[in-house]
């Protein structure tokens, strides 16, 4: 046997030994792989970008328009495909258990950071899972009321919530949301009760917060702008820890007294774990240069989105604080891990 393979590798049978031959095989074998990890080589084949939410979300818009840049960029397609499920973890488990050669990425938000302190061992793990690349946007996150509610600043709505224990109704996009456990912050530093209105449907959120039905709304800005400006809807905070380009007079939740409510949101980039550094950087070099980009900026910001080009290595650090900062805070808003 160990003759044959001799042969077969080129070699004299009679004077190789089996553990020379299995070196030889060894280092035969590795060849082939080698260069097909080669980052050097990269890209020489189409790239896609999994979107863990439906299309013609406000993440799913951003990835479609980033990766035609990238497809000039590198040079090849670039392809988005949406893999809606499970509050974005079976897209962001798709990519985790993608080959770490840089062809497949996801195209995420901050929800991923979220998941370990609701979903608990079921989220895919946002540390130890994926290689960042950059953090491309941060949605502005607002919260708005009806005009029918008769009030003009955050500080007023609570005052009228603690006039009304319970009866001013929000609405969020879920339970154990960004938006939901903002809004549970808020209420429970300022000690008041609010209505929690989860929605899973956003279309029927914004007819029913435009109707008056639920006054309140936590939300990201992109989808409502249009009625924010035509006067239908009011801002009375940013959901951040500064204000924001297009609405300067609207104050922060954080300079209104409320840091640990400053969410922050973003939609980002990331690769699965052990993507060589050298394809990471190239990826974020190229994404860099995307966001700077009129075209890209005015579309983020009709978006309602400031684009930005955070490098891995801070990237990372950031995702590895929000895992921990968002566990005691879902704990203390009643959220426990499914």
């Amino acid at each position: 046997m160990i003759a044959k393979l001799a042969l077969f590798a080129g070699l004299r049978p009679t004077i190789v030994s089996a553990g020379a031959l299995c070196i030889a095989l060894g280092a035969l074998a590795w060849i082939p792989a080698a260069h097909a990890a080669d980052p050097g080589a990269y890209p020489s084949r189409p790239i896609r970008i999994v979107v863990p939410f439906a299309a013609a979300t406000q993440l799913d818009i951003a990835a479609r328009l980033v990766s035609g840049k990238l497809s000039e960029a590198v040079g090849q397609p670039v392809l988005v495909e949406n893999h809606p499920g499970a509050s974005g973890n079976i897209g962001s488990e798709l990519v985790a258990k993608a080959p770490p050669d840089g062809y497949t990425l996801l195209m995420t938000g901050s929800l991923i950071t979220l998941l370990p302190s609701t979903m608990g061992s079921r989220a895919v793990d946002p540390v130890t899972s994926f290689a960042p690349i950059s953090k491309l946007g941060e949605p502005t996150m607002v919260i708005v009321v009806h005009p029918s509610l008769n009030v003009n600043s955050l500080p007023e709505l609570i005052a009228l919530a603690r006039r009304r224990p319970g009866k001013i109704a929000y609405a969020t996009a879920g339970v154990g949301t960004v938006q939901h456990l903002t809004a549970s912050v808020i209420a429970r530093q300022a000690r008041v009760e609010m209505l929690h209105v989860p929605y899973a449907n956003i279309g029927q959120t914004i007819a029913d917060v435009l109707a008056g039905e639920v006054p309140v709304y936590f939300s990201i800005l992109g989808p409502i702008n249009a009625y924010v400006r035509s006067g239908q809807l009011k801002i009375v905070a940013v959901a951040s820890d500064h204000r924001i380009r297009d609405w300067p007079d609207v104050p922060s939740v954080a300079e209104l007294g409320y840091p640990e409510a400053a969410a922050n949101p973003w939609n980002g980039v990331l690769a699965p774990a052990g993507t060589p550094p050298e394809i990471v950087d190239r990826l974020y070099r190229a994404f860099a240069r995307i966001v700077q980009q009129p075209d890209v900026r005015e579309q983020f910001a009709q978006m309602g989105m400031e684009p930005l080009a955070t490098s891995p290595d801070q990237f990372s650090a950031e995702i590895r604080q929000a895992v921990m900062r968002w566990a005691p805070i879902a704990k203390a808003a009643g959220v426990r891990p499914e």
